[in-house]
């Protein structure tokens, strides 16, 4: 995984229309990633994808968690 390739997936997510977003919730996600965001929430009770926060109910999301769970896969 190199930095180059993170930096693009960040990019990538920024041209998306979360430039201005620090953290991402689990319908940001499963938008970026294109699953549904029942699969994400899944994932994070599993704790399989991208490493996220659990605050409240709910689960938060750096650009930078998502950038590396793409250049890894």
């Amino acid at each position: 995984m190199t930095q180059d390739l993170i930096d693009k997936y960040i990019s990538d997510i920024n041209e998306l229309g979360f430039e201005k977003s620090l953290t991402l919730d689990s319908h940001d996600v499963a938008k970026i990633l294109k699953v549904k965001a029942r699969t994400v929430v899944s994932w994070a009770k599993e704790s399989i994808g991208p490493r996220c926060k659990r605050v409240g109910k709910s689960y938060i999301y750096t650009k930078r968690d998502i950038a590396e769970f793409l250049a890894q896969n």
